[in-house]
């Protein structure tokens, strides 16, 4: 079979920016399907890899996202068809319509995200920097509260308002924008 993964540095540049720009979409994809972390690490690092494989297939007219996530749903089918014995797995069905649903909803998520990064650069330091820890590096709010010498308490009440506050920053950014 020969290879067709893409040879030149233009077509490597090409899929590294089209590659980073959506490889957070593609993860959480994955993790949307199979919640043990570690797997779902494993399972995007094949993805990653099938998508440079397979990128000179790859239309430009094409949305690169759309396309990404169609090659992310046969590598997690690939993976639940791998644990099919498990009483707990869902079938491929639920599990092609779940993918489904996913890929149509790309569109949506793109001015979501962008006006959940202008509400997140409008909170203080402090904020970004709990945030970055509870979130970014999945600190325990106890590991946050004794390094910040406060209650376990007070660390999860700042997460809540936070999430209130921007929960309602970006329906209204998205309001703002729609009417």
């Amino acid at each position: 079979m020969p290879d067709k993964s893409p040879a030149n540095s233009a077509e490597y540049e090409a899929f590294l920016r089209l590659f980073t720009r959506d490889q957070l979409r593609v993860l959480a994809y994955i993790r949307a399907l199979i919640h043990d972390h570690a797997v779902a690490n494993d399972v995007f690092q094949e993805t990653s890899l099938e998508l440079w494989r397979s990128f000179a297939t790859f239309r430009r007219d094409e949305e690169f996202a759309r396309w990404a996530l169609g090659i992310a749903r046969h590598q997690v089918l690939k993976y639940w068809r791998t644990r099919d014995r498990d009483r707990h797995v869902f079938s491929e069905t639920l599990l092609a319509e779940l993918s489904t649903v996913a890929i149509d909803r790309v569109g949506e998520m793109e001015p979501r995200q962008q006006a959940l990064d202008q509400c997140v650069g409008q909170l203080s330091d402090r904020q970004r920097e709990l945030i970055r820890l509870f979130y970014g590096e999945n600190q325990s709010a106890a590991a946050i509260a004794q390094a910040w010498d406060r209650s376990v308490h007070a660390v999860y009440k700042s997460l809540k308002v936070m999430r209130r506050a921007l929960l309602q920053c970006v329906e209204s950014k998205l309001s703002g924008e729609t009417g």
